[in-house]
């Protein structure tokens, strides 16, 4: 019995000797000082996660000479902005303040997830719009149009005009491959508003005038090397109201978060009601 022991204990001697043996031949992977600022250093291991699969020898270097070149000059405008912290300056209190913030704001969009009512009726644009439309002054004129650019030598050009002349939903999609096909340029979309300015620079310089152009007008005009084709949907001047659908989006957005304001508030009020019903919330006279 003493035999088996002590020969178990020379096996487990020599099996650690071993492993011993094992992780001295294997060092531990070196961890590179790529910089140092004061006390503060950095380590090739503070940037893992940041070299893509991959990355090759050129492109992980780059890496590494961009984050230690912001890492450093970093560190050295924050280390003199600690020595100017006011005194009466709170780092914990302003920690505390983000914390909180950031709680608040969480939740804030958790409810907002949860509950809000994200559609919008045309019914409740176009209310906004009447009660509203006098703010939506437009700057400068705007337009919706159609508009085919493409070069005027080309053998689908019958076709071209047969197309234009008859703009049904299939005839301005033919339109639009041509114009890809020739790298041509073109609108096709009738509830899209462009900047008067910007058409006009489609069209060679002092062929047209915007100040003529009148709601459903044609033009086909062409010069030395392209076919120009035009019409006006709408037309829309300087300093009028901006119409519906130009601010459709803007109002979608103001009626959005008008709702979401709403939701919070009322959440919090009925909240903090109940709160105090259950006697979980005191105010003291001071």
């Amino acid at each position: 019995m003493h035999q088996i022991i002590k020969y178990s204990l020379v096996f487990m001697l020599t099996l650690t000797c071993w492993y011993c043996q094992v992780l001295q031949q294997e060092p531990a992977k070196p961890d590179p000082l790529l910089a140092e600022v004061y006390a503060k250093k950095l380590h090739l291991s503070d940037l893992e996660g940041m070299f893509p699969p991959a990355a090759t020898k050129e492109d992980s270097g780059q890496i590494i000479s961009s984050f230690t070149s912001r890492w450093t000059q970093e560190q050295v405008f924050l280390s003199e902005a600690e020595k100017h912290i006011p005194a009466d300056l709170s780092i914990e209190q302003l920690l505390k303040k983000y914390k909180e913030s950031l709680i608040g704001l969480n939740f804030q969009q958790k409810l907002i997830n949860q509950n809000l009512d994200s559609s919008v009726s045309e019914e409740e644009i176009r209310d906004f719009y009447e009660k509203n439309k006098d703010q939506y002054l437009l700057e400068t004129s705007i337009i919706r149009c159609y508009f085919v650019k493409i070069p005027g030598n080309i053998k689908e050009m019958k076709k071209a005009r047969e197309w234009w002349d008859d703009l049904t939903k299939y005839n301005k999609k033919r339109l639009a491959s041509l114009a890809e096909k020739y790298n041509g340029t073109y609108h096709l979309e009738d509830s899209i508003w462009h900047n008067v300015s910007e058409i006009e620079t489609l069209f060679p310089k002092g062929r047209i005038s915007a100040r003529n152009w009148t709601n459903n007008e044609r033009l086909s005009i062409s010069d030395n090397d392209y076919q120009y084709f035009f019409k006006v949907l709408e037309l829309v001047s300087k300093q009028e109201n901006a119409p519906i659908s130009y601010v459709t989006d803007k109002a979608r957005l103001i009626i959005l978060n008008k709702r979401k304001n709403k939701l919070i508030e009322d959440f919090k009020t009925k909240l903090y009601e109940t709160e105090l019903r259950k006697n979980n919330v005191k105010i003291y006279q001071p």
